[in-house]
């Protein structure tokens, strides 16, 4: 009994570990596809004249993302 009970506990701390290994990841990549899709729309955006679309949008957006990293 003594022993599924450990068993039982360290299972869910491997799940839980995992899921934050996974989340990390997933993260990570999100930050990386938002890299390549978004910044070419904003220096496409710069060069046809629409800066001022897009600034508030980026304004938005940083101070979001800093409030989320931390």
């Amino acid at each position: 009994m003594m022993l599924m009970a450990i068993y039982c506990i360290l299972s869910i701390w491997v799940f839980f570990k995992l899921m934050k290994v996974l989340f990390k990841a997933t993260w990570g990549l999100t930050k990386c596809i938002l890299g390549l899709i978004f910044w070419p729309v904003v220096i496409g955006a710069a060069m046809v004249g629409l800066i001022w679309v897009i600034l508030p949008i980026l304004i938005i957006v940083g101070i979001a993302s800093t409030i989320a990293t931390i």
